[in-house]
């Protein structure tokens, strides 16, 4: 799992990304929370299926850019939030009531996390996803 820390990763196509989160899955400790860094289009909510699918979660992962959260379920729940569509307020974020949902065990993805308030100073991982000029992706998994 350390050659995936502070490293950039270069994945290709789709399949590479997912896998990538399949990975990462594998290792993640309860309870994580996993901010989503990156412009549109480069792969977050395919990076959220291969997490959900690494975590044994059949459901296929759809982009919450419209209701903000959905939740996928198995041995484990998979919060999914796109934040993208919130002011950063404190009080935008108390509505989603996170901690009525959050009972262990779980993993939160947040797509835009600087716009949920206070969460990056509270995430275990932040994934940096940039785009190349040749449409790869360039992803860095960091503690956080």
């Amino acid at each position: 799992m350390s050659q995936l820390f502070d490293v950039e990763i270069i994945c290709k196509t789709e399949k590479d990304t997912r896998n990538l989160a399949i990975n990462f899955a594998k290792f993640l400790p309860q309870n994580s929370s996993i901010a989503l860094v990156g412009d549109l289009g480069v792969g977050k909510t395919t990076f959220v299926g291969g997490l959900a699918y690494g975590l044994g979660i059949p459901d296929t992962v759809r982009s919450p850019s419209f209701n903000i959260l959905n939740i996928y379920s198995s041995n484990v729940s998979l919060f999914h939030i796109d934040a993208y569509r919130l002011d950063g307020s404190e009080q935008a974020a108390e509505s989603l009531m996170l901690n009525d949902f959050l009972s262990p065990p779980y993993h939160l993805a947040v797509e835009w996390p600087e716009r949920l308030y206070n969460f990056l100073e509270t995430c275990t991982f932040k994934v940096i996803f940039s785009m190349h000029n040749d449409f790869s992706r360039a992803i860095c998994i960091r503690p956080y």
